[in-house]
């Protein structure tokens, strides 16, 4: 199975959304702001996702899915399902509005908050450690500490990493939010350190790097 991976920089802190081309699906992760540009990207690239996922919650990855999903749905397409991390769960929904305005509140950053936020759907799947992703060769790792319910999404086979705010280059997700965690980020970088040297990463901001070149940087730390 191959796989080809695509990286979109949306919004003003250069979020990087992914897609990931497999034979029997395409995965969108982390459509986080500028939904037109990402629809417009697709479809430049012919593509139709299948399905959505979020390495986690936070508003950054998240605050285009609605116009992303309304655009394709607009086109006679299902709704294109959303899958997160049971414990990120709780910014989607129902109870979306009030845990991302608590979380940008509590970083001061409400203005943010206003500006980007949009209703987002509730999550179609619940997403936990070492499950699949259907049609690809992805498996889940959950990597908390930068929020609760953070995960990458590893193919070991293609030798790629899809690494969220848990792994950038030369640097790692903040830590000062509410549902984060200093101490599970520094055991879930220890897992992704034992991940093989040449694994690819595609991280959630910033350029991409691999296992061999973060497991320098952090056994320095």
């Amino acid at each position: 199975m191959s796989v080809k991976v695509e990286r979109l920089k949306v919004g003003f802190i250069d979020e990087n959304s992914y897609v990931l081309v497999y034979e029997r699906a395409c995965v969108l992760v982390d459509p986080g702001d500028e939904a037109e540009k990402i629809v417009a990207w697709l479809d430049a690239l012919g593509h139709l996702p299948s399905l959505i996922v979020a390495t986690h919650g936070h508003l950054d990855h998240t605050g285009a899915i609605p116009g992303v999903r309304e655009a394709f749905l607009n086109r006679n397409s299902p709704p294109i399902p959303l899958a997160v991390h049971s414990r990120d769960a709780s910014y989607f929904g129902a109870a979306g509005e009030r845990t991302n305005r608590e979380l940008f509140r509590a970083i001061r950053a409400t203005g943010y908050f206003s500006h980007f936020w949009h209703p987002l759907p509730e999550p179609n799947l619940l997403l936990a450690e070492g499950d699949g992703i259907p049609g690809t060769g992805l498996r889940v790792i959950y990597s908390p500490g930068h929020s609760r319910g953070s995960i990458c999404l590893h193919d070991a086979a293609e030798g790629i990493l899809i690494s969220g705010d848990t792994l950038f280059r030369d640097g790692v997700g903040r830590t000062d939010a509410p549902d984060s965690d200093p101490a599970a980020l520094e055991s879930s970088l220890g897992r992704l350190m034992s991940l093989s040297p040449q694994t690819r990463v595609y991280p959630g901001h910033g350029e991409e790097t691999t296992i061999g070149r973060e497991a320098r940087h952090f056994s320095t730390r």
